[in-house]
């Protein structure tokens, strides 16, 4: 993409350290991974809230963290083609503020968004493990579909033969334990949430600026600025099991992004560059 009428923008301090440090916190996964050292994933990434592997600065140390070269090349470009700008016009430390900002907020938000989709079947869990019994066993199974799970549907139709087998009771209070570690599960990481905020504020101070995407179609920031949130919306709205992007994160990160801006520049609306 080129940002700015044509020009590509100058490779900012910030954001330049801000790549090179994306870079090695993803050769530092590799590494670490391979050699068994050290699990970054388990102490860096974002977890769940619930999840017993959650720490409050992984909401932050996520965002320096990719799955592979490609997802950080991708979010590498964005934030130098959108970020250089903003660091031109605030300077390094309100730029740097800004990004971590957007990049926080953004891993609250996803954090939330999947605390309040698993809210009901992790309240129906703890309600049986506190008592664990055959009712409330089933109504969980049946509730949140539980019986797609190997082994769940047997076990039911086996304890409600006979509800008084306490060994049946055992392997229940395992088998729920089991799906209470299932759907707090699953991590979040990525400059994605960042990036989206970047998008947001540019939109927002440069909206009839053009931007190249494809380095052929030009578009201005702002219509550009509605077409990923849109489509992020919509995919958001999909909750495809097997779409494995942050949607609700790069929403997040642009909310906070677009929030901030305006409340930074409330006082002076009418000065856009």
């Amino acid at each position: 993409m080129y940002f700015r009428n044509g020009t590509l923008p100058p490779l900012t301090p910030v954001v330049k350290n801000l790549i090179i440090a994306n870079v090695l916190v993803l050769v530092a996964q590799f590494t670490f991974s391979q050699n068994g050292l050290v699990d970054m994933y388990q102490l860096f990434a974002q977890h769940h809230f619930l999840s017993p592997h959650f720490r409050p600065w992984q909401l932050l140390t996520a965002c320096f963290m990719h799955a592979n070269f490609s997802h950080l090349l991708g979010n590498m470009i964005g934030i130098y083609v959108f970020g250089s700008w903003l660091e031109n016009v605030w300077g390094a430390k309100k730029f740097l503020k800004f990004y971590l900002i957007c990049g926080i907020g953004a891993g609250i938000i996803s954090g939330l968004a999947t605390y309040i989709e698993t809210f009901g079947a992790i309240e129906q869990i703890n309600a049986f493990l506190t008592t664990p019994d055959f009712k409330k066993f089933n109504e969980l199974v049946s509730t949140q579909a539980y019986n797609k799970f190997e082994g769940v549907g047997e076990l039911l139709n086996a304890w409600s033969k006979n509800q008084a087998r306490p060994d049946l009771a055992g392997q229940a209070f395992e088998l729920v334990t089991a799906l209470k570690s299932f759907e707090t599960s699953g991590i979040a990481l990525g400059a994605s949430g960042a990036l989206f905020g970047l998008i947001a504020g540019s939109a927002y101070l440069f909206p009839n600026d053009t931007i190249y995407v494809q380095f052929f179609i030009p578009v201005k920031m702002k219509w550009l600025a509605l077409f990923y949130g849109a489509g992020e919306l919509f995919l958001a709205l999909q909750n495809n099991p097997q779409d494995q992007v942050g949607h609700v994160a790069h929403l997040g990160g642009g909310l906070v992004g677009f929030i901030v801006v305006y409340y930074w520049n409330k006082k002076n609306r009418r000065n856009f560059y």
